[in-house]
């Protein structure tokens, strides 16, 4: 199974934003008692103004919650970023994550309650009907009976013989840290040029960005690679 989380924020900053010369965007999630929660790390530089030379810092933790359903079986999530684009005017950032979980769903078994000897002997008389044509001797006809509390009593028991031998783990922690940046195209970039300068290679740019070529100010979302 795979669902998509749209997140979207704003930003405010404390001076006008000029030009937003880079950008970073970072995960920190875990998983408790079936709640997906952690924070997006937004972080960067930018100008208050296009013709400004100095370069200004931000960083900034975004939160997120997000409650999973019962039928998920936590052994088997992970999530990451699909996609991230943001937009810019006056001071404020808008940021724009889909944030992907993918798991399996849970198998439940049917519990089926065991019925004892002495429950299966239990026994009572059938009547039989009788028919105005023919006399038809009266018969018994042997028949467990189970009675409703019985039933019951023996499903509790079931229920608590399971529940004391069975050890679930409640959910599993995980911690990533993922590194996109996002680079905008300038006049007389190249793939291979952008893909050495941020050590990753062609074929992975083209995985996370659909385009057909490159076009100025195009903005293209780059993993960044570690080191093995």
């Amino acid at each position: 199974m795979k669902k998509i989380i749209n997140y979207e924020k704003d930003i405010l900053f404390k001076t006008n934003i000029g030009e937003l010369t880079s950008i970073s965007l970072e995960h920190d999630f875990t998983v408790d008692e079936g709640i997906l929660k952690g924070d997006f790390l937004i972080n960067g530089e930018y100008k208050p103004n296009e013709l400004s030379v100095n370069k200004e810092t931000f960083e900034y933790r975004l939160p997120l919650e997000y409650e999973l359903e019962s039928t998920v079986d936590i052994d088997t999530l992970s999530y990451d970023i699909d996609d991230f684009e943001y937009t810019v005017k006056d001071d404020c950032l808008t940021v724009y994550i889909d944030f992907k979980v993918r798991y399996e769903e849970k198998t439940v078994e049917p519990i089926i309650p065991s019925i004892s000897e002495n429950e299966l002997n239990a026994t009572e008389e059938v009547e039989l009907p009788r028919f105005a044509d023919e006399m038809v001797a009266e018969e018994t006809v042997d028949q467990p009976i189970i009675e409703e509390p019985v039933i019951e009593e023996m499903i509790e028991e079931r229920l608590d013989d399971e529940d004391q031998n069975t050890i679930v783990e409640s959910f599993v922690e995980k911690e990533e840290y993922v590194t996109y940046h996002v680079h905008m195209v300038s006049s007389g970039d190249t793939l291979e040029a952008i893909a050495e300068k941020y050590g990753c290679t062609v074929e992975l740019i083209k995985q996370y960005n659909a385009f057909d070529e490159l076009e100025e100010k195009m903005k293209l979302l780059i993993p960044e690679v570690k080191d093995e």
